[in-house]
Order: C-alpha cells, then sequence, then structure tokens
C-alpha cells in the first residue's frame, strides 16, 4: 500500500531539486514577498523540526505542544535561522526532514491515525497529507515560478 510519507519524500525531493537550481547569488534577495528564498527554506525547516517533535511526545507519551499562532509560529522560525549561512539552513533542513520521514516511517498504522489534542483533529497522517499540500500547492509552484522568471531575466 501506497503510504503518505512516501508521497511526502517525493514532493519534498523535488523541492529540493528545485532549491538546488536557484541561483546562488539570489538566495538571499526577496523573491517571496518579504522572503527570501533562505527564509523560505528556513520556515519549511522549522515546521519538519516541530512534526518530528511531536511525533516523538506520540512515541513517549508526552503531551505534544501545540504551534499557537501560525504566523508567529513562522516568523520565530525564520528569525531564529535568518543570521546562520545558507549551507547552515539548507543542510538543516535537509536533515530535519530525513528525520521527519524517518520518524514518520517507524509509526505504526494505528499511532500514525492517533491525535495529537484530544480537542484537534490532528494526526500524524493528516499533518503528512497537509504537509503534501503545503509543499506541492504551494512553495514548489512559487520556487518554480521565481526561477522561470530569473530564467527570463537572465536571458532578456
Amino acid at each position: 500500500m501506497y503510504q503518505p510519507i512516501e508521497r511526502f519524500a517525493e514532493v519534498r525531493e523535488q523541492v529540493l531539486h528545485a532549491i538546488r537550481r536557484f541561483p546562488a547569488q539570489r538566495r538571499e534577495d526577496e523573491l517571496f514577498g518579504e522572503w527570501t528564498l533562505k527564509d523560505l527554506v528556513a520556515h519549511l525547516t522549522g515546521w519538519d523540526v516541530y512534526f518530528t517533535t511531536i511525533l516523538s511526545c506520540l512515541e513517549t507519551g508526552e503531551k505534544a505542544p501545540y504551534w499557537g499562532n501560525m504566523n508567529k509560529f513562522n516568523e520565530a522560525s525564520v528569525g531564529k535561522r535568518r543570521d546562520s549561512s545558507w549551507k547552515k539552513v539548507y543542510d538543516e533542513f535537509v536533515a530535519a526532514g530525513r528525520e521527519f520521514i524517518r520518524c514518520y516511517g517507524q509509526l505504526s498504522d494505528k499511532a500514525a491515525e492517533r491525535r495529537f489534542w484530544k480537542s484537534k483533529s490532528y494526526t500524524p497522517a493528516s499533518i503528512v497529507r497537509i504537509n503534501i499540500h503545503h509543499y506541492a500547492k504551494s512553495h514548489l509552484p512559487e520556487i518554480e515560478k521565481v526561477l522561470a522568471a530569473l530564467t527570463r531575466e537572465q536571458v532578456a
């Protein structure tokens, strides 16, 4: 049976491929609204680290911390990494994704459908589906669009 984490790994690899094609000299230009590519990668890293943490809590029976205000969470993830080098941010993104995929892959089918919080419907499986959508429908097209514009810019 095809697992959602396998689809997430595929989409994530597509995002990594797009990131690797991005011109090095443009990684810290504000091309994604107020964010740079480095900020966007830092944002994704923050979520991968967080989701790995809550998967660990599910395994150990600890109460998983809720992310709270999404905009504040995103700002904190980006801000935490803003002064880091591109290499450090990129390497952390690669490692965080691998760890999230590894941790999810160790869950039983029953654990993948267990709620993190009683008052919310989020489960590991639903988080992976949200991540697939977030990567495939939001950030990958966004990166590809900027890459296409940069390519046209270089040709002109």
